[in-house]
């Protein structure tokens, strides 16, 4: 006759340095991908993306892993406080007698954050790669007409290109774009056929070259604020009044 075996019992321990470990792992990757990413307005406007997920999502990633990270890093703490605590005395007793370890480590802690924080090497080094990374991808991608150009309706990319909506639509007709409403946002348009939104300029760049040269107007005379269009009409009304 076989001996009953009562349920294992979860591990909490266990699973929290398990945990600790894999989340980890993922904002290191997380971390790196980002490192290497295109600026947030290259990626948008070209449809930058890597291993199937966009810069959002990885960010969107790292950022939740982050948060778990630390989260199970106190529990892990609280959970093995005793442990941890006994450690440290007797290494606090140790490093004592290890004063030159203990200088050169808080040296290293130190010169690390006072690098990152005086842009000194080799902090400065990696923040210069970075950068170096960025105007890559910049030099690869063709620009945007502006900033985000991919959240304007197509009536006001027509208006930043120097077009008229009619001469716009036409051409994204031609090019295969299901086109019905000139209030639809570039990036939206770009998703329904599965292309980048700078594709879409590219479109219209193949009928107009001229689309392709420097905006007519910039993104503050499309979208001023509140403010900033009373002062216009009210420099207005005073010139006509002053005739």
């Amino acid at each position: 006759m076989s001996e009953s075996h009562a349920p294992r019992r979860f591990k909490t321990k266990g699973f929290t340095s398990l945990l600790l470990t894999f989340s980890f792992l993922v904002v290191a990757f997380t971390g790196t991908i980002l490192y290497f990413s295109p600026k947030g307005k290259v990626a948008h406007w070209t449809g930058w993306s890597m291993l199937g997920l966009e810069k959002e999502q990885w960010s969107a990633v790292h950022i939740c892993a982050s948060l778990l990270l630390l989260i199970v890093a106190g529990v892990h703490l609280y959970l093995n406080w005793g442990i941890f605590w006994s450690y440290l005395r007797k290494k606090t007793v140790a490093g004592i007698h290890l004063k030159w370890e203990l200088a050169a480590a808080l040296l290293i802690v130190a010169g690390v954050a006072a690098g990152a924080y005086f842009n000194l090497p080799p902090c400065s080094v990696l923040v210069r790669w970075n950068d170096q990374i960025k105007v890559y991808w910049a030099r690869r991608a063709v620009a945007p007409p502006i900033p985000h150009a991919e959240d304007l309706s197509l009536a006001e990319f027509a208006e930043v290109i120097g077009l008229s909506v009619d001469d716009m639509l036409e051409a994204l007709r031609k090019e295969g774009f299901a086109v019905e409403d000139e209030q639809v946002k570039v990036k939206h348009l770009a998703e329904g056929k599965g292309v980048a939104p700078s594709d879409v300029h590219e479109a219209v760049v193949k009928h107009f070259p001229q689309a392709a040269s420097k905006p007519r107007r910039g993104p503050g005379a499309l979208r001023g604020s509140g403010p900033q269009q009373g002062r216009g009409r009210g420099s207005g009304a005073g010139q006509q009044s002053g005739r």
